[in-house]
């Protein structure tokens, strides 16, 4: 519980106001059931609600690490294609402060905050530490060593040699970040193509159910 309450801090959301639509909803599927049970007199519907609740709330609080997940890698995606832009800003002639501004124009919302309070701290920090707290703000640990080796450029003057090593540690993310993607877009296709199986699967349940009921009925009639 600790972990999806986290989770939900980490998104932005009312932990209090998640909590309470996750229990209304609950509280109808269950409800729903009995009502339906009651009306049409058949013991069967009284599993439905809690069967559809435990469905429910395993979709319902998995989703926030879902979203976190998504939200990661978008940040990764755009991370990657802005270090493109400041590669080249570097290449040509810009200083590692200036090439960090530039690119933060074209940054989206989430990763301009982040570029404006790296400035920031390193007006006042001159040491590595500005570099390492934004790379905090990533899941993927080679993203720690690009804004490292960023570092360096800085520390020993933008050198040549700093640039490769800039370069090496780029392209090697970049390849990572290509692959994970693939790997995503073939696993989203592999659950698409098992979705009419679990489909069927759970329409088969639901129909063996209600034969169930159904015989029960006509034995409880005799």
């Amino acid at each position: 519980m600790k972990k999806i309450i986290s989770q939900i801090k980490r998104l932005g959301l009312s932990v209090k106001k998640e909590f309470i639509i996750f229990g209304i909803i609950n509280f109808l599927l269950i409800a729903g059931s009995i009502c339906l049970g009651i009306f049409e007199k058949k013991g069967v519907f009284f599993a439905f609600g809690p069967g559809f609740a435990v469905v429910f709330s395993i979709l319902y609080l998995s989703r926030y690490g879902t979203l976190i997940n998504k939200i990661n890698s978008d940040n990764l995606i755009e991370f990657s294609e802005l270090f493109g832009f400041f590669r080249i800003y570097i290449k040509n002639g810009y200083n590692v402060y200036n090439s960090l501004k530039e690119i933060s124009y074209f940054a989206n919302e989430k990763l301009k905050e982040l570029l404006t309070k790296l400035l920031a701290e390193i007006d006042s920090d001159k040491s590595v530490q500005p570099f390492i707290n934004f790379s905090s703000n990533f899941d993927e640990i080679i993203v720690e060593e690009l804004m490292i080796s960023i570092y360096q450029m800085i520390d020993e003057g933008e050198q040549s040699n700093y640039l490769s090593q800039f370069e090496l540690i780029f392209d090697k993310f970049s390849e990572a970040l290509t692959q994970k993607e693939l790997k995503k877009k073939d696993s989203k296709l592999g659950t698409l193509s098992s979705a009419p199986l679990i489909g069927s699967s759970f329409l088969i349940i639901v129909i063996t159910v209600g034969i169930i009921g159904l015989i029960g009925d006509i034995i409880n009639g005799i």
